[in-house]
């Protein structure tokens, strides 16, 4: 699977930054390029514990809504997964590979308590 790239990518963007660290809160912001959020969440979050544990759970991961087309209405409607029903007549999206983009969002800081 190709995650275990992205949470390479990730970890070394998180270094060069001076950011990988315990603490670190980051989102991702994911759009397109996998069928299944769930899945590539979890085999993402597997490869960044195993690349760089410092993360631990301090990534958040959201699946952003990419322009799908309708196959009955032929209506473009917004949504993560491909499906999803299209809001205006419930039909499926016209299958399209749409292009996987992924934005590293660093938060502030875990306070220690």
């Amino acid at each position: 699977m190709h995650e275990a790239g992205l949470a390479r990518s990730i970890a070394a963007a998180l270094e060069d930054a001076g950011r990988l660290e315990p603490g670190v809160r980051v989102r991702l912001h994911v759009s397109g390029g996998h069928d299944d959020p769930e899945l590539f969440d979890e085999s993402l979050r597997l490869h960044l514990g195993l690349i760089a544990p410092a993360l631990g759970e301090q990534i958040e991961i959201v699946h952003e809504p990419v322009e799908r087309l309708c196959s009955g209405c032929l209506e473009p409607f917004h949504a993560v997964t491909a499906d999803e029903p299209c809001p205006r007549c419930g039909s499926i999206a016209v299958p399209v590979p749409t292009p996987e983009r992924v934005d590293v969002e660093l938060l502030e800081p875990v306070s220690a308590a």
